[in-house]
């Protein structure tokens, strides 16, 4: 942490802000920023951030100084900011790209500087621009060779982690079952009621009523997923989140976005990119496929005593959990943001079509109904 304010808007990311902060991490030495034009990106993207683009002009020339970077920091969206305020995401990001992301398994994006203030929800994250490469749209959907490659670069993450003892030292990465994660079952309630109303003719009976059972069983579903062996999750796998290739050549892909990161079973990351990205008619000829190809990687990578039989099963139960997003996400859109609202509904048409196409809506018989305690205070207040 520094001493530095705090930016609550991208207004206040000025050259003399900025000059400090990156002087606070030695990005910079010498040089100043005099000029710093941005450009808000990721619109329809980035559904609980704002991202803009930083053009770095300089008072002299500074070998390695960034011609230009990302600024991200909370959306200025209150439903979307108090979700990830009350999950705990902003401060679980700033943490990842502050004090991991160089040892995580995978390549992500590099951080110059990372702060946050939990009691005013100020967060900044100034990155690596990833502008130079390829982004996956998930709105367009991924291909079979995109999956492919993805569950396999995926898999040398997860076996990084795999039940590893380090993995017990990232206790402020929660599990999918802590308390902070349960509170997912009070920001769906609450999320129902609007989803309907700006989505529900959009839905079979069947679905709205799967939507209502799944409801009260969030929590236990969330019990399932977080037993042993467990892993660290990127926990927002989207392909979105996705770009191909890094700057410097040395992987095939970057991940970026750890706002929603967890310890937990590891085909909850698989579950949830074929679930929310990949088109149905894609997924449902080569869905097995894939999943195969992750498991083995991760045989590959060192992993034992994780059967198929046990990875396909955690696959179809995060597959039903994964309803969770979409309805959440399409409860609190602003219906004008015309590429948001396009996200979530794909999300939420690809999500239906694989919980039904597996029957991933049979794990439900095997839980029984329990509330978070947060709904039936409410309910009693009633």
């Amino acid at each position: 942490m520094t001493s530095l304010n705090i930016p609550a808007t991208m207004d206040e990311v000025t050259p003399e802000w900025l000059t400090a902060a990156l002087r606070s991490r030695g990005v910079l030495r010498e040089a100043r920023v005099v000029e710093a034009p941005r450009v808000q990106i990721g619109q329809g993207v980035g559904i609980l951030g704002e991202l803009a683009r930083v053009t770095l002009r300089y008072d002299r020339e500074e070998p390695g100084a960034p011609a230009t970077l990302i600024a991200k920091i909370p959306t200025a969206d209150e439903g979307g900011r108090g979700v990830a305020q009350m999950l705990g995401f902003y401060e679980k990001e700033r943490r990842i790209y502050d004090e991991l992301a160089d040892r995580i398994g995978v390549r992500t994006a590099r951080a110059y500087y990372a702060d946050g203030d939990a009691e005013t929800v100020r967060y900044i994250i100034l990155m690596e621009d990833l502008g130079g490469l390829q982004m996956g749209d998930q709105v367009a959907g991924a291909s079979l060779q995109e999956c492919l490659a993805l569950v396999r670069e995926v898999a040398t993450l997860h076996a990084r982690w795999w039940d590893a003892p380090e993995l017990a030292e990232l206790s402020w990465i929660p599990r999918g079952n802590d308390p902070v994660n349960l509170l997912a079952a009070v920001a769906f309630a609450q999320a129902v009621q609007p989803f309907f109303e700006k989505f529900g003719d959009e839905l079979s009976a069947f679905e709205r009523e799967l939507v209502l059972r799944y409801m009260h069983r969030m929590n236990p579903m969330q019990d399932r997923f977080s037993q042993r062996p467990e892993t660290l999750c990127h926990g927002d796998l989207r392909l979105d989140n996705v770009f191909w290739g890094s700057p410097d050549g040395s992987a095939p892909l970057t991940l970026v976005d750890w706002q929603i990161a967890v310890r937990a079973r590891g085909p909850y990351d698989i579950g949830y990119f074929m679930s929310q990205s990949v088109d149905p008619a894609v997924r449902k000829a080569h869905e097995r496929d894939v999943v195969r190809a992750y498991w083995e990687a991760l045989r590959e990578a060192g992993v034992q005593g994780y059967t198929w039989e046990e990875c396909w099963e955690d696959y179809r139960t995060t597959v039903m959990w994964c309803l969770t997003y979409p309805v959440v996400a399409c409860g609190s859109i602003d219906l004008a943001n015309e590429r948001g609202v396009a996200l979530a509904k794909a999300m939420l048409h690809r999500a239906l079509s694989a919980i039904q196409d597996l029957e991933a809506y049979t794990v439900l018989d095997t839980l029984e109904e329990r509330p978070h305690p947060l709904l039936l205070e409410a309910q009693g207040a009633k």
